[in-house]
């Protein structure tokens, strides 16, 4: 009977002796693991990130929306960062890495040429038509297109006017606003889609919107007169002389 009893104490024992064992290499393993990912989530914190590509976003936005924060590790967003955010107005973006702390992010833009009124929203749209986003932003240098007719709105799908060829004017409309550097608030057109154009408190009538080049290069010599000017300027009959441009004051 005793020898029973001290058999059980010894196995009980040793067992303890064991599981004390066991918990004290669990512990150093613990240990040393936590101290490994310490060490190694330090050594791979992102020191650099430079982005390139992006005129709608500053660096820090760029930064949220991909990376979710401020702080940002290499081996982290490598293993576990979602590699694919939607972000508007960015058709996608590339990641390189550069260990172990530097970031490139190259950003490609959806080509945006102006955008439309509809239900409280900016419906902006590409070269083609192709409704891309809808923001209730304002984005420098994408213009108001007024005027065009539609029945209803699709994101990424083409807006319906009626006109095919009125997308290549307004591409052509924007490529010279960008080549005379001219700032355009609002593109309208009329029925017969004649174009006036609205910068500020000026409101200049651009006529025809065939052969208007030489009518937005006269307009450039133009603008820097405006100043604090209000009213409307004809260009519809400019002829190459200046005595066919009109320009009527607002009080």
């Amino acid at each position: 009977m005793g020898s029973r009893n001290s058999n059980s104490v010894n196995q009980k024992k040793r067992r303890g002796r064991k599981r004390k064992k066991a918990l004290t290499i669990f512990a150093v393993i613990a240990a040393v693991a936590g101290m490994l990912f310490g060490v190694t989530y330090k050594v791979f914190e992102a020191d650099t990130i430079e982005f390139v590509g992006s005129t709608h976003y500053s660096d820090e936005e760029l930064k949220k929306y991909i990376f979710g924060g401020d702080y940002v590790n290499l081996l982290y967003f490598r293993i576990f960062g979602q590699k694919d955010t939607k972000i508007p107005f960015i058709q996608k973006y590339d990641v390189e890495t550069d260990w172990p702390d530097r970031l490139y992010v190259t950003v490609y833009e959806k080509a945006i040429v102006g955008y439309v009124r509809y239900m409280g929203c900016n419906m902006y749209f590409d070269k083609d038509g192709i409704v891309v986003e809808s923001s209730t932003d304002l984005y420098e240098n994408v213009p108001q297109i007024d005027g065009l007719k539609f029945d209803s709105i699709v994101i990424n799908t083409k807006l319906d006017v009626g006109n095919a060829d009125i997308y290549n004017t307004i591409l052509d409309l924007i490529q010279s606003f960008d080549k005379y550097d001219i700032d355009v608030d609002k593109v309208y057109f009329d029925a017969s889609y004649n174009i006036t154009l609205y910068m500020g408190d000026v409101k200049v009538s651009l006529g025809s919107s065939k052969d208007f080049t030489d009518r937005l290069f006269e307009l450039k010599q133009l603008s820097s007169r405006f100043g604090t000017l209000k009213g409307t300027l004809y260009l519809d009959d400019y002829n190459g002389d200046e005595s066919s441009i009109i320009f009527k004051r607002e009080k």
